[in-house]
């Protein structure tokens, strides 16, 4: 049986301003310290090591502009400073904020991180390992073709999603899943027309939390339409049994029952979202063990995928604007 593959860029680079260095969350700390944990756990020796490799321009460009491109291969040679997002096109360019930084490393971390994800897929496509990690910085859910926000410069996944449809990559079709408490809303635009790619992201909603987007409505658009699966939590407190849930209950029935040829029903947005809103508190149970009762199959018969391998209304161009409209579970898979 194949290994599982661990891709860490351990380098200290792209690092905040001195004057915020003390107190901005994303440092290099966020994935050394994960790093620490799985060497004190005794993980590491389990783990085959993939090395880190920097994203080519040609994978970028599958799923960025070239503007984009430029203006993040631009920041090597700016003042290192805090600043809002960046968004291409007329009008665009950087915004006010500190929710961004940049320093002369930023590029060259950012395609280091895109580029470490596409290596671990890689791996698993030639069937070196069988599932991986990639503890990678700077972070990318929240890049969009043409936007750079929320800490991320490139698309990781997006980018290794794209090299694996590739003709090198030879997959038809495939699955991400986005467990991260903030919704993937650039990961969710760039694929929200692509009927290639099943998203399904499970994330806190509403009250203003960031960045707004992943409504239950949210379902893809166009050949894509039902391919985007979100499913809101409006509460705080969620732990691995409503994950767990949520993963039995939604996304394996969704993954499983839809022939590529087909399209898919249109049930699935208000199914996730009177699934999320049912869970009006939190389990106290939060182990892998424990699955609450609620925990049943109302799914079944839904849209899904089928086979092979690797792991309505939505945000368009750039996440600034709305537009109408919204495969395959892997056996073996790449995860970020």
């Amino acid at each position: 049986m194949p290994a599982i593959g661990l891709v860490y860029d351990g380098h200290a680079q792209h690092l905040p301003p001195a004057s915020a260095r003390a107190t901005h969350i994303e440092t290099p700390e966020r994935v050394s310290v994960i790093y620490r944990a799985l060497g004190k756990a005794r993980l590491l020796d389990r783990l085959t090591r993939v090395a880190p490799r920097e994203a080519t321009r040609a994978e970028a460009e599958a799923v960025h502009t070239a503007e984009h491109l430029d203006a993040l291969e631009a920041l090597a040679d700016a003042e290192p400073s805090l600043r809002g997002a960046w968004r291409g096109g007329a009008g665009g360019g950087w915004s006010l904020g500190r929710d961004m930084f940049h320093d002369a490393q930023t590029a060259c971390a950012a395609r280091r991180a895109a580029g470490g994800v596409v290596a671990l897929t890689e791996a698993v496509l030639r069937g070196e390992i069988s599932s991986g990690f990639a503890l990678v910085r700077p972070p990318g859910h929240h890049a969009c073709e043409d936007r750079m926000a929320g800490f991320c410069f490139l698309n990781s996944v997006a980018v290794a999603a794209r090299a694996a449809l590739s003709p090198r990559g030879g997959l038809r079709r495939v699955l991400v899943v986005d467990w991260d408490v903030h919704h993937g809303d650039g990961t969710q635009a760039i694929f929200e027309e692509d009927p290639a790619v099943l998203f399904f992201s499970l994330h806190r909603f509403g009250r203003g939390f960031f960045p707004g987007t992943g409504a239950a409505s949210c379902v893809g658009g166009g050949a894509a339409a039902g391919r985007t699966v979100n499913v809101p939590f409006r509460r705080e407190g969620m732990g691995d049994a409503e994950y767990l849930a949520a993963f039995d209950a939604l996304l394996l029935p969704i993954a499983r029952a839809l022939p590529s040829s087909s399209s898919p029903p249109r049930a699935h947005p208000r199914l996730a979202r009177d699934w999320a809103e049912s869970r009006r508190e939190p389990s106290i149970r939060s182990s892998s063990s424990s699955r609450p009762a609620s925990t049943r199959r109302e799914a079944t018969g839904w849209a899904g995928w089928t086979s092979p391998r690797v792991g309505s209304r939505g945000w368009r161009r750039g996440c600034g604007r709305w537009r109408g409209g919204g495969g395959s579970l892997p056996s073996r898979g790449a995860t970020k």
